[in-house]
């Protein structure tokens, strides 16, 4: 298996130009990128880290903001809820003596870092700098003490003044990356930037009011009667599901892979499975024959699908 990362053009790594399947085509990018090509990190086995070749592979928790209440209220108040936790893979791909190097992968970003590692009696401690190649890169400072397996730290963005969470904190725990086709899509997708306002006329203590409330772009139950990693589908049974249920239902196929969403509503969605690790940029060469075969079947109804809405006691 191959890693791909999108970042600028660097002369000494090879660049090779790699699409993602996303929502309207086959095999389209979720944007416009060039990927550089890397092979898969040395992953050490040991989930408890008492050397520095422990520390080799994935490292994967929640991204959480590390911001005052006003801040975070404000947040809140322009519906910015993704901003305050998201999930990050911390991938430790290489150690050279004190030298370390790896990416990390956080909102569908990626970055490489580079940086050193040192350790006393009782913990390692680890300064990675991201390569400042876009605005979202920072410096992580992490430290796990011996014969623990909790990776804690802090992470500073470069450009504090272009975000508007600069400063995060995390708890990171190893894991061992394995497609697991049986990994199920059990929750609601609410798409929160998606939605219709409906009117309506009430009396209260006899005056006429109108009130208003809002549904939500969402899936049926019919999203959880197949595993598009495992069924395949057939034209009948698609044919009578909501686009929701269709987007989801494709997208569920590469995040068993371990893709790494940039779409903020795909993100969120995933995210809250613990199954899920956003881990490759490219996992096309990955899928299985019946999943290529169901993203076929699934594409030619999704764009024409109904829509269907929800209001969730909203």
């Amino acid at each position: 298996m191959k890693l791909f990362y999108s970042l600028i053009c660097i002369s000494f790594f090879t660049i090779s130009c790699k699409e993602v399947i996303k929502n309207e085509k086959k095999f389209v990018a979720e944007q416009s990128f060039e990927e550089i090509q890397f092979v898969e990190p040395k992953v050490s086995n040991s989930l408890v880290v008492n050397s520095k070749a422990d520390l080799l592979g994935y490292w994967v928790g929640d991204f959480k903001a590390d911001i005052s209440e006003e801040k975070t209220d404000s947040i809140y108040q322009e519906k910015n809820y993704n901003l305050l936790n998201r999930k990050i893979t911390f991938s430790i791909d290489e150690i050279k003596g004190d030298s370390i190097f790896g990416h990390s992968i956080t909102a569908g970003n990626i970055s490489l870092f580079k940086g050193i590692v040192f350790q006393n009696e009782s913990k390692f401690v680890i300064k990675a700098d991201e390569f400042k190649q876009s605005k979202y890169d920072g410096l992580f400072v992490m430290n796990i003490s011996k014969n623990d397996s909790l990776l804690i730290g802090n992470w500073v963005a470069y450009n504090p003044k272009e975000l508007k969470v600069a400063t995060r904190k995390y708890q990171l725990q190893k894991k061992i990356f394995k497609y697991n086709p049986n990994n199920k899509v059990d929750e609601i997708f609410i798409n929160d930037d998606k939605f219709n306002v409906l009117k309506y006329n009430d009396t209260i203590d006899g005056e006429a009011v109108e009130n208003e409330f809002e549904e939500y772009f969402t899936n049926t139950e019919k999203l959880y009667e197949k595993n598009a990693s495992i069924d395949e589908l057939t034209s009948d049974f698609v044919s009578n599901l909501s686009k929701a249920d269709i987007f989801i239902l494709r997208n569920s196929i590469f995040a068993r892979h371990g893709f790494a969403f940039r779409d903020k509503q795909l993100r969120m969605y995933f995210e809250q499975f613990d199954w899920y690790m956003p881990v490759f940029g490219d996992v096309k060469d990955e899928l299985t024959e019946i999943e290529i075969k169901n993203i076929d079947l699934l594409l030619r109804y999704e764009q024409n699908a109904e829509e269907y809405y929800d209001t969730f006691g909203r």
